[in-house]
């Protein structure tokens, strides 16, 4: 493992665990021995980007000033060496998420969590996942190492996280991006064996007081996750979005704008319905578990709100010089390129004069004076021919 940020922060403090396996040694196209019943599982490209998106953020663009952000321990599994770029240009080398290093890192975390039941963690892990009902394996670098065991070298979440229980952090956020799929040769086969859970559960909670430890998954139970090769995954792309304001909300008393974990929720759900109703990736639909509603990040300034903007009917896109403006056109921007889908454009919270023109004429133009407000806009220009 690789703690790749470190800030000593007297009192409560925020600390990150990241993890990508996009290479697995075991599945086809890895340099291992090959895990024959591995049901289609293959090598991941989304996943190293995903985890370094995250971190960036958690870098640049997370604010709690109650919870300053004080580590971030990064493991990342790619075909090569992996590094992180920090903001100020240095490349930091980060170990591979084999499951022996794993573990040490999750151990890690929950003992600087033990320091202060005030801290916050979270927790980041995108690549492989396999499910039976709400049992959810992890899979790491090297699953399947062992064919009587693939297992051996997972991560059974779900029993992980009840484990945590008995970390003195009371406030705990677990983002996982990850396949929920069922396995006919995973899981069941092994007598419900779901991997190795680190920290095990106990029958009997910890006398701490309530743990806050929401959960946020890709995608429900037996369903997929989407990645985009060479890219951050969907999930991810919609989570960093929700996260720069489209899921936050503004509390007059407070006159700030914030992301909590239930604004976060709705917003997450509004960008993958909007990222996925144009993609091959249909059916992907965010769940949460454990949701209780807490802070989790402040932003610095006003929100930047997700928008679309076309025509009614979309088929005049093509011909359509879309833009748009502050009031009374100061800023006016134009869509760089005709396109017969929306235009998709994040604009700060505010209000905005949208429009339709036709220079070529065939339809007749649409001007629509709106507000820009999160967690999305939606702006459908009406044209006639």
């Amino acid at each position: 493992m690789t703690l790749v940020y470190e800030k000593n922060i007297p009192g409560p403090a925020t600390h990150a665990l990241v993890i990508g396996v996009g290479y697995f040694a075991h599945l086809p196209g890895g340099k291992g021995k090959l895990y024959p019943d591995n049901d289609g599982l293959g090598q991941l490209t989304s996943s190293p980007h995903s985890a370094r998106a995250f971190a960036n953020w958690l870098l640049t663009g997370y604010r709690n000033p109650s919870k300053q952000l004080s580590t971030i321990e990064m493991l990342i599994s790619e075909p090569d060496d992996s590094t992180f770029t920090l903001v100020g240009g240095e490349n930091k080398a980060v170990e591979r998420a084999t499951f022996s290093k794993v573990k040490k890192a999750l151990l890690k975390w929950k003992g600087r969590g033990d320091k202060n039941q005030e801290h916050l963690l979270i927790f980041f892990f995108c690549g492989h996942g396999v499910s039976k009902g709400y049992a959810t394996s992890l899979l790491m670098e090297d699953f399947g190492k062992i064919p009587e065991n693939p297992l051996e070298h997972a991560l059974s979440f779900r029993d992980f996280y009840d484990g945590m229980d008995i970390c003195q952090a009371r406030q705990q956020c677990y983002f996982i991006d990850a396949c929920r799929t069922a396995s006919p040769t995973l899981i069941t086969r092994y007598n419900n064996y779901t991997g190795q859970p680190v920290i095990p559960g106990s029958a009997i909670l910890a006398a701490l007081g309530s743990r806050t430890a929401p959960i946020f998954y890709a995608t429900v139970p037996g369903s997929t996750a989407y990645g985009r090769a060479g890219e951050a995954s969907v999930f991810t792309d919609a989570l960093l979005k929700a996260l720069k304001g489209a899921g936050s909300n503004n509390l007059e008393e407070e006159g700030s704008w914030r992301v909590d974990t239930n604004t976060l929720n709705q917003g997450l759900d509004y960008l993958l319905r909007w990222t996925l109703g144009e993609s091959s990736g249909v059916g992907q639909v965010i769940s949460v578990d454990e949701l209780v509603n807490f802070t989790l990040h402040y932003l610095d300034g006003n929100p930047i709100v997700p928008v679309s903007i076309g025509c009614k009917p979309s088929e005049a896109n093509l011909a359509a010089r879309l833009g748009y403006s502050k009031p009374e056109g100061v800023g006016t921007v134009i869509r760089p390129d005709t396109q017969d889908s929306d235009w998709h454009v994040e604009l700060e919270l505010g209000e905005y004069h949208f429009f339709a023109e036709f220079p070529n004429g065939g339809y007749s133009s649409d001007h629509q004076d709106r507000s820009v407000t999160p967690p999305f806009r939606k702006v459908s220009l009406e044209v006639a021919k």
